[in-house]
């Protein structure tokens, strides 16, 4: 029987279908290894990156038994995306969750790191002897926050910042000392600009429904108290992060055993894109010419642009509008013993307000096991982003420096690490700024009108690594919908059926 797609049988195994995928990050592989997946032979699969690997900031070192992450440390288990994809690449037994004894994140506030009130649920408690006994909020911030319940729902429908929403409702200690440092770890993002309706669109539901934050976020805690027991129990078993024991790189490698070796060109750039007929011709640096059928973005919103110029200058006009900014990350190992902090958390986060240089810290080797020696620890420190992004250009060794300093100034280490290493990612992190859901519409709307053309990445739907994956998975499921009406043989390949994403 052949897998089915929406309802259509997956019928492909006569006329070959070209595809080009731009972009080798885990948008663009994630693309490919579905289309390869879903098509088999009968995809004529080019996918062309520009610098000498794949993966893009999905990256780990593995360097004197310290795993280090140059990208993202971690996936959400609740977009499945990411667990599927391992699943399908066998990499089940590779999973390990965060350390749930370590679970606490702290604040810099005041000279000092303040664990963050146990029942917080991002920005808003949920419990309340925690919050009145904790002393990160003043009292004022305290009483303030207090009264959130007898503030009014604006009752207005559309998009807001998540700065204008966290002051009306929670007040402005709120949003300085615990979401605006969190949605600057999360999304690198000033939030004042950040969209609510595209990051935390729970929250006006929230306020809507209930005429309340804190109300909705305790109703919502009760709700989970009163599942059944084995249903309680299973979420329980699920963690909320994961990663993998080798570091994310294992995800990257296991993509590319599946994928063929002619499927890729490296170290080379697509300079134009014209339209041939019904086909699109890639003209690449060194003079090769390819005709594809479909072609998917998988590149920064801003280098697409300048691809699909030719073709829509108001497509790539729009796609200009998406903002990026640059940030870097620093991992420095050491000897535990020459750490006097317990370590007893994941890490903590920054007030813009404090003045320091880095935006967040993580504690690699407390958050997952297998990421230092037994003798030793790993912290990781974030720099750059919107408020601050031109720090993240500095050299490596002017980071380090920053890193060094800061750890010093926060949680008294002084002692020259054992192990430094730092990346950079140059207007790598795209801004989910107010209007941003209008703005993707528009740009699916135009992209619509061009038959053969694909966007996959960050910069539209979701971010992080199930956001990336699920485009890529989407594209892929676009295009194999366009084959299964082709009249062609039916292909019964190993990949799963399509539907199993959702569209």
């Amino acid at each position: 029987m052949s897998p089915v797609v929406h309802g259509y049988p997956l019928l492909c195994g006569g006329a070959m279908k070209n595809v080009v995928v731009i972009g080798g990050g885990i948008s663009g592989l994630s693309a490919a290894f579905y289309l390869r997946q879903y098509l088999g032979d009968v995809v004529d699969l080019t996918l062309i990156e520009s610098t000498s690997r794949l993966g893009g900031k999905v990256i780990s070192a593995r360097e004197s038994g310290f795993i280090i992450e140059g990208g993202p440390d971690s996936f959400v288990t609740k977009k499945a995306a990411t667990v599927e994809m391992c699943h399908a690449l066998g990499l089940e037994d590779q999973f390990i969750s965060s350390n749930s004894a370590e679970h606490t994140t702290y604040v810099w506030s005041r000279g000092r790191l303040h664990p963050m009130p146990e029942g917080m649920m991002l920005m808003a408690p949920t419990m309340v002897l925690p919050f009145l006994r904790s002393q990160l909020i003043s009292w004022p911030g305290k009483l303030r926050m207090g009264m959130e319940m007898l503030i009014r729902s604006s009752g207005k429908d559309g998009d807001e910042s998540l700065a204008s929403f966290v002051r009306r409702r929670l007040g402005t200690e709120a949003l300085e000392k615990i979401a605006a440092p969190l949605m600057a770890g999360i999304y690198s993002a000033d939030p004042e600009t950040l969209s609510l309706q595209s990051t935390f669109p729970l929250f006006p539901e929230m306020e809507n429904k209930y005429g309340s934050l804190l109300r909705g976020l305790m109703m919502q805690k009760r709700a989970q108290k009163e599942l059944p027991e084995k249903q309680d129990s299973q979420e329980k078993r699920v963690p909320m992060f994961m990663t993998l024991r080798g570091g994310l790189q294992q995800l990257i490698d296991a993509i590319l055993v599946q994928l063929r070796s002619e499927d890729i060109l490296l170290n080379r750039r697509v300079l134009s894109l014209t339209r041939k007929g019904d086909r699109y011709e890639s003209v690449l640096d060194d003079g090769q010419r390819i005709l594809a059928d479909e072609v998917v973005f998988a590149t920064p919103a801003y280098e697409t642009a300048a691809l699909v110029e030719r073709i829509d200058p108001v497509l790539a006009s729009k796609l200009r509008t998406i903002r990026y900014v640059s940030t870097a990350t620093v991992s420095l190992g050491f000897k535990r013993s020459d750490i006097n902090h317990p370590l007893n958390g994941f890490g903590f986060v920054v007030p813009h307000s404090e003045n320091l240089k880095i935006t967040a810290s993580s504690w690699s080797s407390a958050k997952f096991d297998h990421r230092a020696p037994p003798d030793c620890a790993l912290i990781r420190v974030f720099v750059g982003g919107a408020r601050d992004e031109q720090l993240a250009e500095m050299n490596e060794a002017a980071l380090v420096q920053l890193a060094r300093r800061e750890l010093n100034a926060t949680m008294g280490i002084a002692t020259i690490p054992i192990l430094a290493k730092a990346y950079r990612w140059h207007k790598g992190i795209p801004q989910y700024e107010v209007g941003h859901q209008a703005r993707i519409a528009e740009i699916d709307r135009i992209v619509a009108s061009h038959s053969g053309l694909h966007l996959a990445g960050a910069a539209y739907h979701a971010s992080g690594i199930p956001g990336c994956i699920q485009s890529g998975v989407r594209v892929a499921q676009s295009i194999t919908r366009k084959s299964s009406i082709s009249g062609d043989e039916p292909y019964t390949g190993r990949g799963a059926p399509l539907s199993v994403y959702g569209s």
